[in-house]
């Protein structure tokens, strides 16, 4: 039974190694980063806007953050809430681009909560909407990017992942789930199944959870990056694995946000676990 039990695991997970991520040198030990301000001391999600600004955020208020990815540094900020500053357990930030403020901006809460806000000036309080999904605290939404090829969202799921929100896929997998913004719905079954347990025993830790998802502006491709496992992997638009790459720990102590900027710029953003926030800067090779 246990041969067999090895054999069904096999066959289901793949015996293969991926390759490493080609178009970043993802684990260099040596490359340099900065320290965010400690305001930023648990910076949760990244995304870039338009004219290349980079909006951050932590994972407890309304509050976003535009950043100078070149130095860590903040530009400026404005509010959720006109009146009261919105409150929430804040996981991702994504960008449907338009034209200067024409942006529409969205996050995403750990119990699968949608906001929707236009971009605001420095220090400014700007309304927002919120859109709720099927999912709960048990799916446990970590990560939010936005897709152009398909108009939605893809909220990358830390916790369960379930089927039609009825039927659980196995502890092994982890999944993305798309929201349209054409119709505002979830739609039933995951984007993507992601063979977490797979990607977790190449970067030998025991999970592969994620924290984080981009689509790469040049290739189209997707980036899925989890805290718990200190890993990237890269999925082509029908979510063929095409490699995976470790994050240092001396590098990345909690890797939670991801952006990708129009030139291939990545930049990944650490909670500082105590300590001030660290922003990573990865040319393109």
């Amino acid at each position: 039974m246990a041969i067999f039990l090895f054999v069904l695991l096999g066959l289901r997970l793949g015996g293969e190694d991926l390759p490493e991520i080609k178009g970043y040198d993802l684990e260099n030990k040596k490359i340099s980063y900065f320290k965010l301000p400690k305001e930023l001391s648990e910076a949760s999600g990244l995304a870039f806007g338009d004219n290349g600004r980079l909006l951050c955020h932590n994972d407890e208020q309304g509050i976003i953050y535009e950043l100078d990815h070149r130095s860590g540094a903040i530009r400026q900020r404005f509010f959720l809430g006109k009146y009261v500053i919105y409150r929430d357990d804040l996981e991702g930030i994504a960008v449907k681009k338009g034209d200067a403020r024409s942006d529409t901006i969205f996050m995403v809460s750990s119990s699968g909560v949608i906001l929707r806000f236009l971009p605001g000036k420095d220090k400014e309080k700007v309304a927002f909407q919120t859109f709720k999904t099927p999912l709960s605290l048990r799916n446990d939404v970590e990560g939010l990017t936005y897709d152009p090829v398909t108009d939605c969202l893809l909220l990358a799921c830390k916790g369960e992942a379930n089927i039609g929100f009825g039927k659980t896929l196995t502890k092994h997998e982890k999944a993305v789930y798309a929201f349209s913004l054409k119709t505002y719905k979830l739609l039933p079954k995951p984007r993507f199944v992601i063979p977490a347990s797979k990607i977790a025993a190449q970067v030998k830790e025991k999970e592969f959870a994620p924290s984080a998802i981009e689509c790469h502006p040049r290739t189209g491709n997707f980036f899925i990056m989890a805290a718990r496992g200190n890993a990237i992997a890269e999925l082509d638009a029908n979510g063929n694995l095409l490699g995976v790459s470790s994050l240092p720990k001396s590098v990345h102590p909690q890797p939670e946000g991801l952006a990708i900027a129009p030139d291939g710029t990545l930049v990944i953003c650490n909670e500082g676990q105590g300590k001030p926030g660290r922003l990573v800067v990865y040319s393109p090779r």
